[in-house]
């Protein structure tokens, strides 16, 4: 498979559930409800208008159930930290089960409930990602009109824009959460969005997962961009999580090898040009593929981000 069909080929991802519900607005964005819960129990879910999109997005939330808190001598009173999660119709599953195993960790307790939102596309919509998670110039070259709007690349500012602006401020207004900077976790395109939200300086992020970002050779040197910004002062105290499959790298699939060169390139920037303000650990999993990598690396992000141990070496 060559670059432009992996492209292309990112509709063909799952999405959400249906819409239904009436309409309302919370924190300027245009909210309906969602027929049924995400698919995973405990969760709520919405759609969720944005204008500066121009879409409709599916959006789920969980968070662990009282009972739950109360089986671990933890208070149900009392904010969460909020964590997002792209890719949610499958990721926000995954990151929900990882954190629900934490949480009952009896040999390594510790691990804080957290409120996790995951941002997808309604399940009879287009999936969108390669439109909204990606910075102008990502996969070129593609030629205008290739491909349908929804797998066009280059909207990664306006996604922030509807994080930041239409999306946060519905569900802080919802839920009891941290008035603390958001988490977020992105794996592949989402690896690529979280590295665009990291660069931009988002005031919205302080802990960012980047999982097997899709960093390609383009005419802007983003990593450059990145030591640049690292010489300088961040908006927060952060903390970063890197992952890649050694098996991304050299596997023999052209992509995936530009994508690992990137990403070394990347890990060389962070570890070359220490800034006090961020914490960061990266991990190359033998053996591992884009798609092997996705559990453990979620599972060791999770642990770093947010646990009070750190994910075995």
């Amino acid at each position: 498979m060559k670059r432009r069909e992996f492209v292309s080929s990112a509709a063909a991802l799952a999405a959400a559930s249906t819409l239904s519900g009436s309409a309302g607005s919370s924190g300027g964005a245009e909210v309906s409800s969602l027929n049924a819960p995400w698919p995973l129990r405990g969760s709520e879910s919405f759609a969720v208008r944005s204008e500066t999109v121009g879409d409709s997005l599916a959006v789920g939330v969980w968070q662990p159930e009282a009972q739950m808190l109360e089986l671990t001598g933890r208070t149900t009173s009392g904010p969460l930290d909020l964590v997002y999660v792209l890719d949610g119709s499958w990721a926000l599953a995954m990151a929900a089960t990882i954190c629900r195993l934490q949480l009952v960790d009896l040999v390594k307790p510790g691990f804080p409930p957290l409120l996790l939102a995951g941002v997808d596309y309604l399940e009879d919509k287009p999936n969108a990602r390669t439109r909204d998670y990606t910075h102008t110039d990502l996969a070129t070259p593609l030629q205008a009109g290739e491909l349908p709007p929804e797998q066009t690349i280059g909207g990664a500012d306006k996604f922030l824009r509807f994080l930041e602006e239409e999306l946060d401020p519905m569900i802080r207004s919802r839920y009891q959460v941290t008035d603390r900077p958001a988490g977020i976790l992105g794996d592949s395109y989402g690896g690529t969005f979280t590295f665009h939200a990291f660069r931009r300086q988002s005031k919205l992020f302080d802990r960012y997962f980047l999982g097997s970002p899709g960093l390609f050779d383009t005419e802007v040197d983003y990593i450059g961009a990145v030591k640049t910004l690292l010489e300088g002062k961040l908006v927060h105290e952060t903390k970063m999580y890197l992952s890649f499959g050694a098996l991304e790298a050299n596997g023999g699939v052209s992509f995936y090898e530009e994508m690992g060169r990137n990403y070394n390139g990347l890990v060389s920037v962070l570890n070359t040009t220490p800034n006090d303000r961020l914490e960061f650990a990266s991990k190359m999993y033998p053996g591992h593929t884009h798609t092997t990598i996705l559990a453990p690396a979620f599972n060791d992000a999770l642990l770093y981000l947010y646990g009070p141990h750190l994910p075995l070496a």
